[in-house]
């Protein structure tokens, strides 16, 4: 099997993480356990500076963050070539070039992007959750051309992240990005996860049967990622958030979000909402025709 870099990305809090261990799982003994914190790190958050400072000819430690976007690219080259086999990254950036005029992620070193997305709702609870704000504070991120830990003088740990807007995000890897892409819909993977990660699999080229796909699926079900945060904890939780798996299903906007930011996230993101098959009631309509 040839290698390159398959991009698990989408907006904060629409999937990425559980995707991600769904891919790790696939390739793991049948019966290994959960062990979240041993499963791979995407070559997100702390593990990127890392890959960056043994790879860059310079250290993050010493630059800006425009002068570390320019570096990522051969960065993931490198990696792509060296480890001669797929290597999962984990993205929540827009997709985008840096000032040399490169995306960010190579394109001739990517083998295929996976995007999740999840309705915009459940998306402004679960991002407040995690970094311990107010639903109104994180709408109002939600539609902002938004940089999560940007750097002043000096860089900061871990990288930043131009996360964009809600809108803005999906747009950029929908109809901007070079990339062989599969959009999933975070409803769709929580009602048929079977099917739909095994839709995910073959288009990153991973093939596998019925039986080995449900192994895996069971092996990193919501509960059981639940209960392994609840007994051995999880290094990604950041530290204003009173644990990283919440709910793990749609509507658990339900009796968190006030009508009227359910109204203003319909007044900044309807257009995508309604490409994406998201209703303002909160709900999901059957889609045809996603992209893969």
């Amino acid at each position: 099997m040839s290698g390159g870099l398959i991009l698990v990305a989408g907006y904060p809090k629409s999937g990425s993480t559980w995707i991600r261990f769904l891919f790790e799982a696939l390739a793991r003994p049948v019966n290994d356990g959960v062990a979240i914190d041993t499963l791979g790190n995407g070559f997100y958050g702390g593990w990127r500076r890392q890959l960056f400072d043994d790879i860059s000819p310079a250290s993050a430690a010493d630059l800006l963050d425009h002068e570390v976007d320019g570096l990522l690219p051969e960065v993931f080259r490198r990696l792509a070539r060296d480890e001669g086999r797929p290597v999962l990254v984990k993205a929540h950036d827009v997709a985008f070039r840096t000032r040399r005029g490169e995306w960010l992620y190579p394109p001739d070193c990517v083998r295929s992007a996976i995007y999740l997305v999840r309705h915009p709702f459940d998306v402004a609870v679960s991002f407040a959750h995690h970094l311990g704000l107010t639903s109104e504070a994180i709408v109002r991120i939600m539609n902002l051309d938004h940089v999560m830990a940007p750097t002043g003088p000096r860089l900061v740990f871990p990288f930043h992240e131009r996360i964009g807007s809600w809108s803005a995000n999906i747009a950029s890897w929908l109809d901007e990005a070079p990339y062989p892409l599969t959009l999933t819909r975070y409803e769709d993977l929580h009602a048929d996860p079977v099917d739909i990660f095994a839709r995910v699999a073959a288009a990153a080229g991973l093939d596998r049967d019925r039986d080995t796909i449900r192994r895996a699926v069971d092996g990193v079900s919501f509960g059981r990622l639940q209960a392994e945060e609840k007994a051995h904890g999880f290094g990604e939780r950041p530290r204003n958030s009173p644990n990283f798996f919440r709910a793990g299903r749609p509507r658990s906007w339900e009796g968190q979000l006030d009508v009227s930011l359910r109204e203003q996230i319909v007044r900044d993101h309807g257009a995508m909402m309604e490409r994406l098959g998201y209703t303002a009631d909160g709900g999901t309509r059957p889609l045809a025709g996603l992209r893969s």
